[in-house]
């Protein structure tokens, strides 16, 4: 009997031990559990976004043109916003055969993939690169410093893009300019203005041009050149029969505006211009629009596109905002001052050759 109950005390105790080893191995599973759960919510935690910056959040090609300085303004806004976003960009910028080389460029982007948007600058560039990509990829266009993209088939109107494309128009006051004009040369009559003729952005601002003129009583000297060569013989006839001419948001133009220029100062007759660029080239002066701004407009409706927002349904944004800037040695060269209405918006400039 007293064997029996020994017997028992002993598993009692037997019993004991193991709910007391089985406890505390229940406790250190749960006590790992819960560490575990800790540990991936802290992991979580630190996916913060300075860690986020080492993930993927879009890609885009930057097409201009051609170098050109006002267009270099526009391509400076844009990378700048990109870099501020962390978002990947590759600059393309045409050469020697531009129009073919944006196209090239669009076409490799619309076979390879790898983009989810383009940035177009400029007019020409703008056309080339959306005309590659429409039919083959349908990939979003942003354009930046294009005059009419209606006319030139980028958005089918303003407000409502419809088309896989928006961006920034730049539309230069012409009836501004104009006054301007008549200010600094009350007495003009004849106002010469040479273009490049096929290029679509100066359509719409030659009209504005025209109808300008001809309500303030001002004959209108036109001459368009198919290329750049032909540049310089065309100021040589234009100078003697003008008193003034003017450029408009013309690249081939505006890159080699000195052509112009200089046969204007041999004639010592002034030359004003839409770019801050022509006006350190030697125009006497102009209303400039800020291309950089513009730039960066561009690319933060490219951001806006990357994360979602159709193209299609992207109003175009129109920048018209200028600045006065008038060009001090040409005032001396062709002793001419600045009228007092301009006295104090005027931004002077001197002349130097950027392109």
């Amino acid at each position: 009997m007293r064997a029996k109950k020994i017997f028992c005390i002993l598993l009692a105790l037997l019993l004991a031990v193991l709910c007391l080893t089985s406890g505390c191995s229940s406790a250190q599973e749960s006590e790992q559990e819960e560490n575990e759960v800790e540990f991936v919510d802290e992991t979580k935690k630190n996916t913060s976004p300075a860690a986020d910056k080492t993930l993927r959040k879009g890609k885009a090609a930057v097409i201009q043109y051609i170098d050109y300085s006002s267009l270099n303004e526009c391509t400076k806004g844009i990378t700048k916003v990109l870099d501020e976003s962390g978002i990947e960009y590759d600059v393309h910028i045409g050469g020697s055969d531009p129009e073919n080389e944006c196209a090239e460029i669009a076409q490799n982007i619309a076979i390879n993939g790898g983009y989810d948007v383009i940035i177009s600058v400029g007019t020409t560039a703008s056309v080339a690169v959306y005309s590659s990509v429409n039919t083959a990829a349908r990939i979003p266009v942003i354009f930046c410093a294009v005059t009419d993209p209606v006319g030139a088939g980028l958005v089918q109107s303003k407000s409502k893009p419809l088309n896989n494309c928006t961006g920034i128009a730049c539309d230069p006051n012409i009836k501004e300019q104009l006054n301007m004009i008549n200010t600094f040369q009350p007495s003009i009559t004849k106002l010469g203005v040479i273009y490049t003729a096929e290029e679509q952005n100066t359509s719409k601002t030659l009209k504005e041009l025209r109808e300008g003129c001809k309500q303030l009583g001002i004959t209108l000297y036109e001459a368009a050149a198919e290329d750049a060569s032909q540049l310089t013989e065309l100021a040589k006839k234009m100078v003697p029969e003008v008193q003034a001419i003017t450029l408009l948001t013309d690249n081939m133009v505006s890159k080699n505006s000195w052509n112009i220029v200089n046969q204007a100062i041999i004639g010592q007759i002034p030359v004003y211009g839409v770019n801050i660029s022509q006006v350190k080239e030697g125009c006497l002066a102009g209303y400039c629009l800020d291309f950089e701004q513009m730039g960066k407009q561009a690319a933060e409706t490219a951001l806006s596109v990357i994360k979602g927002q159709s193209a299609a349904d992207t109003p175009v944004r129109t920048m018209n905002d200028t600045t006065l800037y008038v060009n001090s040695d040409m005032l001396k060269d062709l002793e001419i001052d600045i009228p007092d209405e301009y006295q104090s918006i005027a931004q002077k400039v001197k002349t130097s050759y950027e392109n």
